[in-house]
């Protein structure tokens, strides 16, 4: 059973692999560029300046960094000291913000990283999806093998 969905896991890899091979020597979609916008700026934009304005203060990744290290340290000892019912809890808890931590770490350093290099923002979100997507069928490999 579980070498079935092993094979079924690779075919669909191979299929990705053929449906990006198909897109990258089709046409030339890479170089379309949009006519510029009439308005001169939305509220999204507005929101999004924002938040790379705070992308850009060191003190707000210090500040996010402590409290996620502080946050991860408390459940650490809940899950080691506590009572015997809550350390299953705490543990899943740990566990779960700790992944969710290194995926969002991974996918906005991926887009940040886009953008810097002079990436448009569809290319860095298109990038930073791509990486979701390996990132989702690597989670699904390890449930196939365990």
């Amino acid at each position: 059973m579980a070498t079935t969905y092993l094979v079924s896991t690779a075919l669909m890899g191979v299929l990705v692999i053929a449906v990006v091979t198909w897109m990258v020597r089709g046409h030339g979609w890479y170089q379309y560029s949009p006519r510029a916008s009439t308005s001169s700026q939305s509220p999204a934009s507005d929101r999004e300046s924002r938040f790379e304005a705070y992308a850009d203060q060191p003190l707000v990744w210090v500040a996010g960094f402590a409290v996620l290290a502080v946050g991860l340290l408390i459940g650490v000892v809940a899950s080691i000291s506590g009572p015997v019912e809550t350390q299953a809890t705490a543990g899943l808890v740990v566990a779960v913000v700790g992944g969710a931590g290194l995926c969002g770490y991974l996918l906005f350093g991926v887009y940040l990283s886009a953008t810097r290099r002079g990436h448009p923002r569809s290319l860095a979100v298109a990038e930073s999806a791509t990486v979701a997507g390996v990132l989702f069928l690597i989670a699904i490999g390890f449930q196939l093998v365990a």
